[in-house]
């Protein structure tokens, strides 16, 4: 099952090591693998998280995508820029969650999570990947105990 969320942002993001430095800032331990971020790419963006593959897909859609598909609410704006995250594995939604917070952090904007279909400000985008990163940690732990490992 693929999962996603949106970045709404008033710029694009300036680069690689500027969403990076927003990772970090914010304390997580992700590390992003590639040169360059949408618009100049698209698709897989691979990241590492406690060296693992951590990657998800990435692009830059329009706004209308969004308010089009989700007309029941109300993205405010003016958002010249959102961001489309796409996982299914579980260190890509760590991967993906703490990208999408850190986007959003970076450039004064707010998250979109369809799956709970809410709106997130940058600071509870943050609080979210944060217990995403528990709960992934907590469910692998009990994965690797039902294992015998």
């Amino acid at each position: 099952m693929s999962m996603e969320a949106y970045a709404l942002c008033a710029g694009a993001m300036p680069g690689v090591a500027e969403w990076q430095a927003a990772i970090h800032e914010n304390g997580f331990d992700l590390k992003l693998d590639a040169a360059r971020i949408p618009p100049a790419t698209q698709g897989h963006l691979p990241a590492t998280w406690r060296r693992r593959e951590a990657g998800f897909e990435c692009q830059i859609i329009p706004l209308s995508d969004l308010t089009d598909a989700y007309t029941d609410i109300d993205f405010g704006g003016p958002w010249t820029c959102v961001y489309a995250f796409y996982f299914a594995t579980l260190p890509a939604c760590v991967g993906a969650w703490m990208a999408v917070a850190a986007c959003a952090a970076q450039s004064d904007g707010i998250v979109f999570d369809p799956q709970e279909g809410q709106l997130l400000t940058a600071e509870g985008a943050v609080g979210c990947a944060r217990d995403t990163v528990a709960r992934i940690v907590s469910l692998e732990a009990q994965f690797d105990a039902s294992a015998g490992g």
